[in-house]
């Protein structure tokens, strides 16, 4: 089977029950979209290096992901370093200066080698992993912010499977519509979104918000779980 997951940001405990929750074997893959480090979860290193041990597990470039490499690639620049904090970074800097240097620099090496989107077949469908939105570009790949009128733009039926944006930010950053949105969430917490032809995972984790919540999805059935 294959399975996909969205910005975990740090939360390692949370993406272990996960894995056990849908009894992740070595016969199946499981696709991570980005955004595994930062923001509230402090196990983002511990996350990145169970993901490297895995010989079953691919990992695709998030924001949050480049803006670690650009900050820990250039120390001298502080606005690069100073963005990366600023959107949680902190606690990602400091996990990986508790590494040894050879651990700190295969980390880094890993996710300099990330790939930036990836199409694949399973249960009849025909999918494009992305960690924000399909784009002609790496930038635009991990940092565009589309609303819930995206669609799929490939004419061929790919569905588009990504994360990025947590889906109670899609109808926009107002912070009274926010309000609204998240008191009126089915059982009080985010759900996947579906879109036409666009699926949304971000359920914010990693937010330390009560609504939020690591979502996962099964392209064979597109069955949703959730921790």
């Amino acid at each position: 089977m294959h399975y996909v997951i969205a910005d975990p940001h740090g939360e390692y405990d949370r993406f272990q029950r996960m894995l056990e929750r849908i009894g992740f074997s070595d016969g199946d893959t499981l696709y991570l979209l980005g955004d595994a480090v930062d923001r509230g979860g402090i196990g983002g290193v511990d996350l990145l290096l169970d993901v490297m041990a895995r010989p079953n597990a691919v990992m695709l470039l998030g924001n949050h992901e480049t803006m670690c490499l650009k900050a820990m690639d250039h120390p001298d620049d502080q606005r690069a370093v100073n963005h990366w904090r600023r959107n949680g970074g902190q606690v990602t800097y400091e996990a990986l200066l508790r590494l040894t240097e050879a651990q700190r620099q295969r980390t880094l090496d890993f996710l300099r080698a990330l790939p930036d989107c990836l199409d694949l077949e399973a249960g009849g469908r025909r999918f494009h992993l992305v960690h924000a939105f399909p784009a002609d570009n790496t930038y635009d790949r991990v940092w565009l912010r589309p609303g819930p009128e995206a669609e799929s733009p490939f004419p061929d039926g790919r569905i588009v499977v990504a994360g990025h944006t947590p889906v109670c930010e899609l109808w926009g950053y107002d912070e009274e519509a926010l309000r609204r949105h998240l008191e009126g969430l089915r059982d009080g917490h985010m759900w996947i979104y579906h879109g036409r032809g666009y699926l949304d995972l971000d359920c914010g984790c990693g937010y330390g918000l009560p609504q939020s919540r690591l979502a996962c999805l099964r392209l064979e059935d597109l069955a949703e779980f959730y921790t």
